[in-house]
């Protein structure tokens, strides 16, 4: 069993001050938050998003407009191709050395994003088991359904499987994989963890309001160009099972292209699969937990 995990913890850096997270739901207004806490404290911005680090996907990922970017430098955007697979470890990585190069400039780091998953790991400083994927054995375990995979990660590790969920059969694969090759349940390695120091808060809408930027953000996808953006990238030779296209609004779309669907229903989908995340968030940003600070307005008293 590999004795050294990798990516190692971020220091803490008190000369710079704790990190700041702005975590919450999507269509919430994290983005603006953070363009406003990284213009009074002086910061960069870190995108804790397991999709904006495709490049080319631009459109349905709902990256940061030009115009943001240039005024306050955004880190982990665009960093791999949509072939490319991109792991939670390569990207703790990365984002673990962009708070370095920030701080290291006397600048603060301000992360935000709803990608749960990512964002718990980078403030809980999980330890990710250094295994190289296995391609005999996903191929062997991509021969079963999920609920088999399922199945099999509740009895050797029935606190991932509960996490997982019978459904997500990209991740079933990976902990039965960290399983055979380290012998170790997954959990038992994200147990192993050095907390950051940090500041958390999160925009505070009602899930009423929350469905309904939803769909106003997804009209505006469509009139920007989804399906277009969609167009040129299989034009370009991206394949339809990129992973990069595994994500909500490219799945609705390519059944679009396919035939399967008319153009206001992949809207629909798109709207519909986006509020359905947003409530599986819930399950990472709790109104409970006491180290987020949930509010109308930013809360720049509390994070300075």
């Amino acid at each position: 069993m590999p004795s050294s995990p990798s990516p190692r913890p971020l220091p803490t850096a008190p000369e710079t001050g704790p990190l700041i997270a702005v975590v919450g739901l999507t269509a919430s207004g994290k983005s603006d938050w953070a363009m406003e806490i990284a213009r009074r404290l002086d910061g960069e911005i870190v995108s804790i998003d397991s999709r904006q680090i495709y490049r080319r996907l631009d459109i349905g990922t709902a990256k940061p407009t030009a115009e943001m970017r240039s005024e306050i430098r955004h880190w982990c955007i665009g960093v791999v191709e949509p072939t490319e697979r991109y792991s939670l470890g390569e990207y703790l990585k990365s984002a673990r050395a962009a708070i370095e190069d920030i701080r290291g400039r006397g600048k603060r780091p301000v992360a935000v994003g709803g990608s749960g998953q990512h964002m718990h790991a980078l403030l809980e400083g999980w330890q990710i088991p250094p295994v190289v994927e296995d391609s005999q054995l996903r191929d062997a375990l991509s021969e079963e359904t999920a609920e088999s995979l399922y199945d099999r990660l509740s009895e050797v590790d029935p606190h991932a499987a509960e996490q997982i969920g019978p459904t997500n059969v990209r991740r079933l694969i990976r902990a039965l994989e960290v399983y055979h090759v380290t012998g170790q349940p997954i959990s038992e390695w994200q147990r192993m963890r050095e907390p950051v120091d940090y500041r958390a808060c999160a925009p505070d809408p009602s899930l009423d309001e929350v469905d309904a930027r939803i769909g106003l953000r997804t009209e505006a996808m469509f009139e920007a160009g989804l399906v277009d953006e969609v167009r040129q990238l299989l034009a370009e030779g991206l394949p339809e099972g990129a992973p990069g296209f595994d994500s909500i609004g490219y799945r609705e779309v390519l059944a679009h292209l396919r035939g399967e669907c008319s153009l206001d229903e992949a809207l629909e989908g798109v709207a519909q699969a986006t509020r359905r995340f947003a409530r599986r968030q819930r399950g990472w940003f709790r109104r409970d937990d006491p180290s987020i600070c949930w509010a109308a307005d930013v809360p720049l008293a509390m994070l300075e």
